[in-house]
C-alpha cells in the first residue's frame, strides 16, 4: 500500500488522499516551476524565498529541468525522474553534473543571456511575470537585498567560477541503494548532491503534492569550513596576509566561526559576510571579513562584528533588536576595535593586532548573537 495524508479542509470535509503515479516528469516540473516553495528550501540550503530562473534551459549537454535560486545567490540544478531504477538515477546524477561543467566558468551576465533571459522571454515562462531582468525578479520577489558586501550577485559570480552548485534529484520515490550512492558522493567529493521526494495525491476530488527531502549533503550553515570555504577557499583569503602570527589567527577565527551552528559563511570573490537564516526576510549579515588591500565595501576592512542598518531600520522583533544590541556591547566590552566609517555599520572593526589578541571572544561574540537571533521571532510582531 502507498502512502496515505487526510487533508483537513475548511468546511471541515476531510478527504484521505492516495499515493499515486504521476502523470509524467513535465507534471512535477510544472509543479515546481510554478511553486518553488514546495521544495524544502531550509534543509537544501537555499534561502527563502526561491526563484526559478530557467526551466527546460538549453545548455551544451543537454536540457535543466528547472534552475533554481535560492535568496543569497545559491544555485541549484534539479533534474526530474518518475521511476526509482538504479540506471536511471546513475543517468540522473551524469547529467548534473554535465550541466555543472556547462555553467561553470560562465560570469553573471553571460548566465543571464544564456539561461535567464531565454527562461523569461519563453514559452516556459510563467504568465505572472512580466520583468525580463533577473534583478528586476529578484527586486520583485525579495523586495531588494539588505546592504551587504556579498550580495546575490558577488555570491552567484563565485558559484559560477567555482562550479559550487547544488544538484537535486527529484522523483516519486528513491530505492535505499540509490540513496546510499548519493550519500557516498557528498562524502567523498566537493561536489553537493541531494535527493527530493515529490509525492502526488488523489482523491474523489482532490488532488495534493508533498515533496520531502531525502538525503543529502548538509546545508552550507552546518557545513565544515573548508567545505564551505570553496567558493573562494579560506587559502584564497589568508594568502595575502604577511604577518604568521594574524594568518594562524585568522584561520582560527574562521575554523570557529565555521563550527557555529545556524551561522552560514557566504563567501564572495573578495571577502565573506557572516550571516543569519531568519524566517520570513533574508538573511542578516552580522560582520564581514577582508583579506588585507584596499578598504571594500562600505570602507570595510580586516574583521568587522556588527550589520547593517540604514535610515528605515531594522524589521525585526524586539527579542531580535535586543540581541543585536547586546551583540554590540559585547563586542565593544573586547576593547581594540574602531568604528567603521559608515554610519549604516552598527558595529566595530578589528585589525589584525585586535584579531590576535582577541579570538576567541570575537569568536564566543558571534555564537551568542547567532544563538539568541535563532531563537527571537523575525518579524517585528511582540510590540
Amino acid at each position: 500500500m502507498g502512502r496515505r495524508i487526510l487533508v483537513e479542509l475548511a468546511d471541515g470535509v476531510m478527504p484521505i488522499l492516495d499515493e499515486v503515479a504521476a502523470a509524467s516528469e513535465a507534471q512535477l516540473q510544472e509543479k515546481l516551476k510554478d511553486h518553488p516553495e514546495l521544495l524544502p528550501l531550509e534543509e537544501l540550503g537555499l534561502g527563502e524565498p526561491a526563484i526559478v530562473v530557467g526551466r527546460e534551459s538549453q545548455v551544451e549537454s543537454g536540457r535543466v529541468d528547472l534552475v533554481v535560486l535560492g535568496n543569497g545567490g545559491e544555485l541549484a540544478l534539479v533534474e526530474f525522474k518518475t521511476g526509482p531504477q538504479n540506471p536511471d538515477f546513475r543517468e540522473c546524477l551524469a547529467q548534473l553534473i554535465d550541466y555543472g561543467s556547462d555553467l561553470w566558468g560562465l560570469s553573471v551576465d553571460e548566465f543571464e543571456a544564456r539561461v535567464v533571459r531565454r527562461y523569461f522571454d519563453g514559452a516556459h515562462s510563467p504568465s505572472h511575470l512580466t520583468a525580463k531582468s533577473l534583478q528586476d525578479v529578484i527586486v520583485a520577489t525579495w523586495g531588494g537585498t539588505d546592504g551587504d558586501a556579498v550580495d546575490w550577485r558577488e555570491r552567484l559570480t563565485a558559484q559560477l567560477r567555482d562550479g559550487d552548485f547544488l544538484y537535486v534529484a527529484v522523483a516519486q520515490r528513491f530505492t535505499p541503494p540509490v540513496l546510499k550512492t548519493l550519500q557516498y558522493l557528498n562524502a567523498v567529493t566537493e561536489a553537493r548532491f541531494a535527493a527530493v521526494e515529490l509525492v502526488r495525491f488523489e482523491g474523489a476530488h482532490h488532488a495534493a503534492f508533498e515533496a520531502r527531502f531525502v538525503a543529502g549533503a548538509q546545508p552550507p550553515g552546518n557545513r565544515g569550513t573548508a567545505a564551505k570555504a570553496s567558493l573562494a577557499g579560506v587559502d584564497d583569503f589568508l594568502t595575502p596576509i604577511a604577518d604568521d602570527e594574524y594568518r594562524h589567527q585568522a584561520r582560527d577565527l574562521l575554523e570557529g566561526l565555521g563550527s557555529i551552528e545556524g551561522l552560514t559563511i557566504f563567501w564572495g570573490t573578495t571577502g565573506c559576510s557572516l550571516r543569519v537564516p531568519l524566517s520570513n526576510r533574508s538573511p542578516l549579515s552580522i560582520g564581514w571579513l577582508f583579506p588585507p588591500g584596499p578598504p571594500r565595501w562600505m570602507g570595510l576592512s580586516d574583521v568587522t562584528l556588527g550589520w547593517y542598518e540604514d535610515a528605515n531600520g531594522l524589521a525585526l522583533s524586539n527579542q531580535a533588536l535586543h540581541a543585536l544590541e547586546m551583540y554590540r556591547a559585547d563586542i565593544t566590552a573586547i576593547g581594540d576595535g574602531n568604528p567603521p566609517s559608515s554610519g549604516s555599520i552598527r558595529g566595530l572593526t578589528f585589525g589584525p593586532s585586535a584579531v590576535v589578541a582577541h579570538v576567541e571572544e570575537l569568536r564566543e561574540a558571534v555564537a551568542r548573537v547567532v544563538a539568541e537571533l535563532r531563537a527571537a521571532p523575525a518579524a517585528n510582531i511582540d510590540g
